[in-house]
């Protein structure tokens, strides 16, 4: 039985819910391939994980499509077509944050910054940052609930989808939502993504 948006009490996240959204992607993405990439000490993994998500989630937040399931299950980050993340300002008080926080890590971020920015399509499109599920509670269609919604409105606006895939289960999810992959990314000495592709149905 399909898992709907309505069951699970999908809603927009406000600002003041940064803390939580943040929460709910740390403990999906903390033993991700590319965190532990991105954060090899385990340690340190540990402690920075929250504060990292917290900095990247607050520039989604400002744009007002961060969706969060009623207990925090779940959540979907979101940019739509022609958003800015950040204007100058933003962009260089983002960079020194992150700087700050990562400390000796900061070149693998770059690395992931830039790999990504070379790939990513230039026309406008959905593009999902995050889709989380908290791992307890991953396997109940959450993930695919909060994909649906979002699709259905590209797919209303003729848009197309776009998300780079960090293992091959999400890879597979994005697949059974009709994208397809259009090739693989490899980080220095890290894992692989996938770069997903989803046509307006």
């Amino acid at each position: 039985m399909t898992t709907t948006s309505t069951e699970l009490g999908i809603r927009p996240a406000g600002s003041a819910e940064l803390a939580t959204v943040a929460a709910t992607v740390a403990a999906a993405f903390i033993d991700d391939p590319v965190t532990v990439w991105l954060l090899p000490d385990e340690l340190r993994r540990v402690q920075l994980v929250q504060p990292l998500f917290e900095l990247y989630v607050e520039a989604y937040l400002r744009i007002g499509e961060t969706y969060l399931t009623a207990h925090a299950e779940g959540a979907a980050v979101w940019a739509p077509p022609g958003a800015e993340l950040f204007d100058a300002d933003q962009e260089e008080q983002f960079g020194a944050a992150l700087a700050e926080l990562t400390g000796p890590d900061i070149e693998r971020f770059g690395q992931l910054a830039e790999l990504f920015a070379q790939h990513h399509p230039d026309e406008p499109l959905y593009y999902c940052q995050f889709l989380a599920t908290v791992p307890a509670f991953q396997g109940h269609g959450i993930g695919s609930a909060l994909l649906r919604d979002m699709l259905a409105r590209a797919d209303r606006e003729q848009m197309p989808a776009y998300h780079e895939a960090t293992t091959p289960r999400n890879r597979a999810l994005y697949e059974r939502h009709g994208y397809i992959t259009l090739g693989e990314l490899e980080l220095p000495g890290g894992p692989t993504l996938w770069r997903m592709w989803r046509d307006p149905r």
